[in-house]
């Protein structure tokens, strides 16, 4: 079962819930699979990042409608990286980032996370990661990044709540099951 945005909010997009932007509006394209991470979940885990948010760089993998990002930037975030492969949702995103004046903080990158170069996740400070549910990207993205992720940075990864990932060489931080989605603060350990 995946989690699906009414018809109101696809037609009215989600707000950004804290910071500078709050209650802005973030226009959302209604495509199936789209999916923006819920308000009371996004709350949770700004509250769980908000010490390390100044200043902090920030990439968003995934991005889909941008929320995280956009969340992250709203609340004191220096820069963001988009990276979404969909061409109509990247160009809602830019969009949205045009509209906010944020292009000077901020950049989409169009194109698929795993082929992405290996700087743009080395020298963040903080990783959002919203795979689409139940293809097995999950599991592969923590596989993928372990490596490129800096020890004292932090992952943050949203998956299906029936998926056991292994966590191997990642420290859970913090966890939060809400529905059908799991989110997980994650910290590297070796």
């Amino acid at each position: 079962m995946k989690r699906e945005m009414n018809k109101r909010k696809s037609q009215t997009g989600v707000r950004i819930i804290g910071g500078t932007l709050k209650r802005s509006k973030i226009k959302v394209l209604d495509l199936e699979g789209l999916r923006p991470t819920p308000d009371r979940v996004r709350e949770t885990l700004f509250n769980w990042l908000m010490p390390l948010l100044p200043g902090a760089i920030v990439v968003d993998c995934f991005a889909g409608s941008g929320v995280l990002g956009l969340e992250a930037l709203s609340r004191g975030a220096s820069r963001c990286t988009f990276i979404e492969k969909d061409k109509a949702v990247a160009n809602q995103l830019q969009e949205n980032l045009n509209r906010f004046q944020l292009t000077s903080q901020a950049e989409v990158t169009r194109a698929d996370v795993f082929q992405v170069a290996e700087e743009i996740p080395q020298v963040a400070n903080i990783i959002f990661a919203d795979p689409p549910f139940h293809h097995g990207m999950s599991q592969h993205f923590l596989t993928w990044i372990h490596d490129k992720v800096q020890p004292d940075s932090r992952l943050v990864i949203e998956h299906g709540r029936d998926q056991d990932l292994d966590l191997q060489g990642f420290e859970v931080i913090k966890e939060l099951k809400a529905g059908i989605d799991w989110l997980r603060l994650l910290r590297r350990t070796s």
